[in-house]
């Protein structure tokens, strides 16, 4: 992923709710994938790695933030292990066809999860982060660049 995916998906997820960072996580994961079979087209061994890599620690993060009170956790639980089983043959293989599997479970995953989002109205999962005003300063070369606006900087952050 490059520095301007960093940065946007930083930005998304300051403003996130539950849900939708649920979904931005699905994002990224795709666009690992997407690095993923990139790396394994032009024979890139570590580029491919690394990705997965990411792939990996991401689905792990989903498993670990599952509730196993609610019977779909062990649903999406048993389907996030099967897509790191695809992704550990994908590394030892180097085969696309394993990449492509897990990650058409995971898109799909990520569109079912992505309707649910747009239901959610709870508010953002991050307190005492900038606003992020987008369109207000332009940067060398591209159109727009964002700001961030706080007059009260020393409030920002972890409070204890």
């Amino acid at each position: 992923m490059d520095q301007d995916s960093v940065k946007k998906y930083a930005t998304l997820i300051t403003s996130a709710n539950r849900g939708s960072l649920t979904v931005i996580i699905y994002d990224i994961i795709d666009e690992e994938f997407a690095e993923a079979l990139d790396g394994c087209k032009t024979s890139d061994d570590t580029k491919m790695t690394k990705a997965l890599e990411k792939v990996r620690a991401f689905v792990n993060e989903l498993i670990i933030s599952l509730d196993m009170k609610y019977e779909i956790s062990g649903r999406l639980a048993s389907l996030y292990i099967y897509v790191n089983k695809c992704v550990n043959r994908a590394l030892v293989s180097g085969k696309a066809e394993d990449i492509k599997e897990a990650r058409h479970i995971m898109k799909e995953l990520g569109s079912a999860f992505n309707k649910v989002a747009a239901s959610d109205t709870s508010g953002p999962v991050m307190e005492n982060v900038q606003s992020v005003y987008a369109g207000l300063t332009y940067g060398k070369g591209r159109v727009p660049d964002e700001v961030m606006v706080d007059g009260n900087d020393v409030n920002r952050g972890f409070l204890a």
